[in-house]
């Protein structure tokens, strides 16, 4: 496992960072400590996972407003047991009707017992979200993934959709003492301590994919894990909504390189975004140019054509980063009707073009139903073994 700063970017873009490092470091020495702890990082990773509320001057709950909206003056992050005063859509295709897309998400804080987790879920519930609990309640399409994080990483540690009941453990199950901690860093997104702006890294971190329900997972550890390659970068990005959030962009290929420092074999990546105001905010699904749908034989380029012209999600503006010496990944191609990028091996000269096949933005904000209580949804799909 291992976790490294950029090593500086293939050229000048929102990844990039100065190499004028004494400017920089004679800029610092009149900041505030505020300001300087701004520039040395991005904050705690919690930060990132959780959607924020807008308040009053009194600190109550400003009901409706939408963070980062002109009329959120103030913010912070929910608290367990408040409910949402507004919801995340994805978009619907542009020949829909609808204002939102079919999909509802929202990320808050859960406490069962002496445990708080934080928990992404989605329910599909219709244009205007959910309106009450009778629109969700034993809904298949319901989803729900649980998050937290360590002095070290951040991490999912298990998710529930209509596909797959999936759990995350780690190789810290051996001493875990058949605790929850047998999921930290299953699935890791970045470190604890967010990077600043403009920063990036890497690491791999061994985990063991189990289907089924995590109540029925073996009692003994994995005799063996998988070695999955993460990477992370910190910078601003422009979504579907126009709204230009700081953002924590993580890949989480499903492999990696016998050296640790590349995806090697790897065929697939999950790339999510995380943003102070609304923690998980897109979802994205590459797939290497040779890699093929085995249900439908699609090809990624195919199934990457098929995605734009559905309309529902906008280009990722991400640019070239150089993770380290061996990991290079290029900007997004102007290639008519695709979203791809060149990820190049140099100490093997090995280059493949991934194409984006999946995808779905979620910073579609409005107010959410008054009557909708969705910490009862949420309960309704969590399992407690995420908590013990």
């Amino acid at each position: 496992m291992m976790y490294t700063r950029s090593h500086g970017a293939l050229r000048r873009s929102c990844f990039s960072r100065s190499n004028v490092l004494g400017g920089v470091a004679a800029a610092l020495v009149s900041l505030s400590p505020q300001a300087l702890q701004a520039a040395e990082g991005s904050g705690p990773i919690s930060d990132f996972m959780t959607m924020d509320v807008c308040t009053q001057s009194d600190g109550s709950v400003a009901m409706g407003k939408i963070p980062g909206s002109p009329d959120c003056s103030s913010r912070r992050n929910i608290k367990p047991g408040e409910q949402p005063t507004y919801i995340l859509q994805n978009f619907s295709g542009p020949r829909s009707k609808c204002a939102g897309g079919a999909v509802t998400k929202v990320n808050i804080p859960v406490t069962i017992g002496a445990n708080t987790r934080i928990t992404s879920s989605t329910f599909k519930a219709g244009c205007a979200g959910p309106q009450s609990v009778d629109d969700v309640e034993g809904a298949e399409d319901n989803g729900l993934s649980i998050q937290w994080y360590d002095k070290g990483y951040g991490f999912l540690m298990g998710s529930y959709s209509p596909v797959a009941l999936s759990t995350f453990e780690s190789d810290q199950c051996a001493d875990s003492g058949g605790t929850s901690r047998r999921f930290f860093r299953g699935w890791v997104i970045a470190p604890a301590t967010v990077p600043a702006r403009g920063e990036s890294g890497y690491g791999v971190f061994p985990s063991k994919l189990h289907n089924g329900q995590p109540s029925e997972l073996p009692v003994a550890c994995a005799t063996r894990y998988n070695r999955g390659l993460t990477t992370w970068a910190v910078d601003d990005f422009t979504y579907k909504s126009d709204r230009r959030l700081l953002s924590i962009v993580s890949s989480h290929y499903s492999r990696s390189g016998e050296d640790g420092k590349g995806p090697g074999k790897a065929m697939q990546v999950e790339q999510t975004y995380w943003t102070r105001e609304f923690g998980l905010s897109r979802w994205e699904k590459w797939a290497r140019e040779d890699w093929v749908h085995p249900r439908s034989q699609k090809s990624a380029a195919d199934l990457a054509q098929r995605l734009v012209s559905a309309g529902r999600c906008s280009r990722p503006e991400l640019a070239a980063v150089r993770y380290n010496a061996n990991l290079q990944v290029s900007g997004v191609s102007s290639e008519p009707n695709v979203y791809s990028r060149l990820v190049t091996d140099p100490s093997s000269g090995e280059s493949h073009m991934w194409y984006m096949t999946l995808c779905e933005d979620y910073t579609n904000a409005s107010p959410a139903a008054p009557k909708m209580d969705y910490i009862k949804s949420i309960n309704g799909l969590a399992n407690d073994i995420y908590w013990r």
